[in-house]
């Protein structure tokens, strides 16, 4: 998959607009990506983005004192560190893009299945015992993958019911959690777990972990064996039963 640098950095700068900000803000990682094309001056990279370049070069400077960019002759660049981190986004956005499209055959083919499903049906009321075997076999499975696309419908439900009322970092984080519940059924997550899968620094996820429990949206419990587990709140749990009853 080919990607265009620029392009994917404007539009995770178009992202960082729409929240708060913040040490994971998509405009770092917008400036991270479009340093991987090639070294900019911070004039550059403002007016891709439309900022003014002392925004920009406040960004940098304070990168620059985590290691992840350098300054020579009025250029920036990635460090060694800085390129792992921008290729790490880049990775991320190429799962998401994936993702969609696996969205995508995953409709397409239940839709192959309940067509083979129906058929099948017509079929063993021709061959008999043959035809109900296979019959039962796709409809076993077909009665799983539709409970996986049930939870996908309420998990977007949900995520539309809240939106309004966490910034852009929280519903990250929040629809990560969601995102485990469609696909494995499970309304819980550990720590460890959520860490990578965000990719996210452990003070700034915590962060965020409590803000989303202060507006009732998960709980924190700490299992003294496997660790810190977070989990959807029961009111998200009572949104997901709803959405699914519509």
């Amino acid at each position: 998959m080919n990607i265009d640098y620029e392009r994917l950095a404007e539009a995770l700068a178009i992202r960082s607009r729409k929240g708060k900000g913040g040490p994971r803000s998509k405009l770092v990682d917008a400036i991270m990506v479009l340093l991987l094309s090639k070294s900019m001056r911070a004039a550059e990279i403002a007016e891709i983005f439309s900022l003014q370049s002392k925004y920009v070069s406040s960004y940098l400077s304070y990168w620059k004192s985590r290691g992840f960019v350098e300054y020579d002759r009025g250029f920036w660049y990635l460090t060694p560190e800085g390129e792992e981190y921008a290729r790490s986004i880049v990775e991320r956005a190429k799962n998401v893009l994936s993702d969609e499209y696996k969205m995508l055959a995953y409709n397409l083919l239940n839709q192959s299945r309940l067509k083979r499903t129906i058929n099948d049906k017509k079929g063993f009321q021709k061959t008999g015992q043959e035809g109900h075997v296979q019959s039962f076999i796709v409809s076993k499975r077909f009665k799983t993958n539709n409970k996986r696309q049930e939870r996908i419908s309420a998990v977007v439900c949900v995520q539309n019911a809240i939106k309004d009322e966490i910034d852009e970092e929280e519903f990250e984080v929040l629809s990560t959690l969601l995102s485990h519940y469609a696909r494995w059924g499970s309304t819980y997550i550990y720590m460890d777990q959520l860490q990578e899968r965000l990719n996210a620094d452990y003070t700034w996820l915590i962060r965020k972990i409590r803000s989303l429990q202060t507006k009732n949206l998960v709980y924190i419990y700490t299992d003294p064996r496997l660790g810190i587990r977070i989990g959807l709140s029961k009111r998200i749990r009572e949104l997901l039963e709803q959405c699914n009853e519509v």
